[in-house]
C-alpha cells in the first residue's frame, strides 16, 4: 500500500494560474461594462425620442378634439417640453400648460415650437427636430398636415 506524504505532492493552483484567471475575469468585466454603457446611452436617446413623440401626439390629439376651443402646440424649452393651448407659445393661455421634463444628457435642435390647428390638427409649421447625445442622434419631422415621422 502506498502512503502519501503530508507535505509532498500538493494539489492546487499556482500563482500564474490565478493571475491568468483574474486577467480573464477583468477583461470580461471590462467588455461587459463597455457594452452596458453603450446600451444605456442608446436607450436614453430612444426614451427621449419616445417622450417627445408622446408629447407631440398629445398636443395633436387635443387640437383634433378641439379641447378648450383652441389650437394646441408643443414648445421645446431648455429644460422641458410644454404643451400649450393657443396660436403660439407667446400668446398662449398659460393656465392650460402641461410641462414634461427633458433629459439634460440629450440636446434638442431644430423646431422649437409646433402648433396644430383645432379640429383639423394640421401644423402651422413643418420641419425637423434633432435629438442627439454624445455618440448618436435621431431625427423627427412634422409636415404641414400634422403628420409626425421618426
Amino acid at each position: 500500500m502506498k502512503s502519501r506524504k503530508v507535505l509532498g505532492d500538493r494539489e492546487g493552483l499556482t500563482v500564474i494560474e490565478l493571475v491568468i484567471t483574474m486577467a480573464i475575469i477583468a477583461i470580461m468585466v471590462g467588455l461587459g461594462l463597455f457594452v452596458s454603457l453603450e446600451f444605456y446611452r442608446s436607450s436614453d436617446l430612444n426614451s427621449e425620442r419616445d417622450i417627445l413623440l408622446s408629447v407631440m401626439r398629445r398636443a395633436r390629439t387635443q387640437a383634433l378634439d378641439n379641447v378648450y376651443g383652441l389650437q394646441h402646440g408643443v414648445f421645446v424649452s431648455p429644460s422641458s417640453y410644454i404643451i400649450f393651448a393657443g396660436s403660439s407659445y407667446a400668446s398662449r393661455a398659460a393656465q392650460y400648460d402641461e410641462t414634461f421634463p427633458r433629459s439634460n444628457a440629450i440636446s434638442v435642435s431644430g423646431l422649437s415650437e409646433i402648433v396644430f390647428s383645432a379640429l383639423a390638427s394640421t401644423s402651422t409649421s413643418s420641419g425637423t427636430i434633432i435629438l442627439a447625445d454624445a455618440t448618436a442622434s435621431t431625427t423627427m419631422s412634422v409636415n404641414n398636415e400634422g403628420q409626425i415621422n421618426w
